[in-house]
């Protein structure tokens, strides 16, 4: 339908958040909080109107994964984990310095017997 409506002239552009999800992303990993958070950070920082809740929602978030000192990361063979506990995909790993200010690692290429260790950025497991 969007490409029906799109290709008539009738539907509004959809945004862009691949700075912070450069992923190809399975549908059934496109709900999970990280994945959430990410767009809604994406929506901020290009102005779009966010409500007070998922502001909150968001900066609560961003406090726990730099509070854990960790970047989000995505495979879409990764297990679930406290990421993502139902079907995986999305993982917290240990920031690197290579990473720098980054709030992402792009990991969509690396073989998943080298994925690093998952870290649990709220500390519950």
């Amino acid at each position: 339908m969007y490409w029906q409506l799109r290709d008539a002239g009738l539907a509004q552009k959809r945004p862009d958040h691949s700075k912070y999800l450069p992923w190809k992303v399975k549908t059934e990993h496109a709900h999970a909080r990280p994945a959430m958070m990410l767009r809604l950070l994406s929506r901020r920082d290009q102005g779009d109107a966010v409500p007070d809740v998922k502001e909150r929602m968001l900066d609560k978030w961003l406090g726990e994964v730099k509070a854990a000192n960790v970047v989000v990361c995505y495979h879409r063979d990764m297990a679930p984990n406290p990421a993502n506990p139902t079907t995986g995909g999305f993982y917290y790993s240990k920031r690197r310095p290579t990473d720098g200010e980054s709030l992402v690692r792009d990991t969509s290429d690396d073989d998943t017997s080298n994925l690093p260790k998952i870290v649990d950025p709220s500390g519950s497991r």
